[in-house]
């Protein structure tokens, strides 16, 4: 008989592997290769799922392993006119959005790798603190990560433009999902199998139950949905605006208790760069509601406001800026610095809560970003206020995938000095007022119809 061409034994012991069988023969030189040396007596097929096991536990490790921070780098120029001219000096320009946000045309993130020169970053950043937020379209090159073919940046050079802003360093204090590419990167998508889901469908601030709320934000569409699947964006400093000066005055005296870690933020006080006097509230991770009553918390110009006739038609749900006199009291035994602080009821919080939300939601403060391949939008974290759309954690809109970066702030979000309240409360200890609104834990007050929402935040 002809002789066949050298060709391996097919009778040869064959081992499985996750992507199809596999020759002993060439299961063991990988082994080999790889130095590993399983226990004595070991099948091969036995030692081949060691490997593998032991190849995914470092994987895991260097996904989890805390990236060291740059350090802040960007440059804030003086003006707003000033950081438009960097930008036209770099060959970019800022196009208003309205009623909030610039798009940023003429910048290549993928062709920097993610990162910008300080000076661009700190223009970027005084723009984000004056319109909330600054979008880039088209950005990125096709790619392959975790099995999503299209056209987006990479994972490291997310990370990197996130470090070119606030303190120069990721704050990742969520989750990770099995086929994040990395962990500072929250996937989140409308299929659990690819990211997680429900996630913030209520108005909130990124990282609020720290008292450093994190700086900047980065969003990264993946794969961008067909249908519904809009990110909402609303402008806190035109949101505080539309209220009456009554209302504003009294605001100002007022602080949200963060209810997973008890970090207390000002309701409304001027934002640190602008310097605009803006909302803050997280409508799904609030505790309760603090109210300072002593006089030398008002200042003068505070008090003729608070007088002065109220120029905006104000929701009637928000109140005419009169603190009711008998909001709870601190109870018997509580820290004495409390003596002249109240803390609400629900029945302050809840008519409070749905008109703050109607606010935001309302069209000259909100603007919803209907996301296309490529985009990156990047928010000041204290300028605007964001949420899911209805519709964004629904598989039927296509595939939603989206990827988000959190960046330490340069400074915390405390109450302002002259309110003497204090920085965290132990929202998981005993309520320290009689009868106020006290919640606990991942969820916080729950407030309107929430049972008709998908989660309440």
């Amino acid at each position: 008989p002809q002789a066949e061409p050298p060709h391996r034994n097919h009778s040869a012991t064959m081992i499985r592997t996750p992507t199809g069988m596999m020759a002993e023969e060439d299961a063991r030189a990988l082994l080999d290769q790889c130095g590993f040396t399983p226990p004595p007596g070991t099948s091969t097929q036995d030692a081949f799922m060691m490997l593998l096991i032991e190849a995914q536990r470092q994987a895991q490790a260097e996904r989890a392993a805390k990236r060291p921070g740059r350090g802040r780098t960007a440059e804030l120029p003086a003006t707003p006119a000033a950081a438009t001219a960097i930008l036209q000096e770099f060959g970019a320009t800022a196009e208003p959005i309205q009623p909030c946000g610039y798009e940023i045309k003429g910048i290549d993130l993928a062709a920097t790798d993610g990162v910008v020169p300080p000076n661009v970053a700190g223009a970027l950043e005084l723009l984000m603190a004056e319109r909330g937020f600054v979008l880039f379209r088209g950005q990125g090159r096709k790619l392959n990560e975790s099995g999503v073919q299209g056209t987006y940046l990479s994972a490291e050079q997310q990370c990197k433009l996130s470090e070119c802003f606030s303190a120069g360093a990721l704050h990742s204090t969520h989750g990770v999902h099995p086929e994040a590419p990395c962990r500072d990167i929250f996937r989140l998508s409308n299929d659990p199998d690819h990211g997680f889901n429900e996630v913030g469908p209520e108005w909130h601030n990124d990282g609020s139950f720290c008292r450093e709320v994190f700086g900047h934000v980065v969003y990264h569409i993946i794969k961008a949905p067909e249908g519904a699947g809009d990110t909402r964006f609303a402008h806190l400093g035109i949101a505080y605006d539309q209220l009456s000066a009554k209302v504003q005055a009294r605001l100002r005296r007022c602080a949200s208790v963060n209810s997973n870690g008890g970090a207390v933020h000002p309701l409304a006080a001027p934002h640190p760069v602008s310097k605009r006097t803006s909302l803050y509230l997280h409508l799904g991770m609030t505790g309760t509601i603090l109210e300072q009553l002593a006089p030398d918390a008002r200042s003068e110009e505070e008090e003729k406001e608070a007088s002065a006739a109220s120029a905006p038609t104000c929701d009637v749900r928000f109140g005419d800026g009169t603190t009711p006199p008998d909001l709870p009291a601190p109870k018997p035994g509580a820290d004495s610095g409390l003596s002249s602080v109240r803390a609400w009821r629900e029945a302050e919080m809840d008519p409070f809560f749905c008109a703050f939300s109607d606010l935001l939601d309302s069209p000259g403060v909100c603007y919803s970003h209907k996301w296309r391949e490529g985009d990156v939008v990047v928010i000041d974290n204290l300028a605007v206020a964001h949420k899911a759309a209805p519709g964004a954690h629904k598989l039927a809109s296509g595939l939603r995938i989206l990827h988000r970066t959190t960046v330490l702030s340069a400074r915390p979000h405390d109450p302002p000095p002259a309110l003497k309240l204090p920085h965290t409360m132990p929202t998981d200890g005993p309520c320290p007022f009689e009868g106020a609104a006290w919640c606990e834990g991942y969820v916080g007050f729950r407030w309107g119809d929430f049972a008709a929402r998908a989660m309440p935040h």
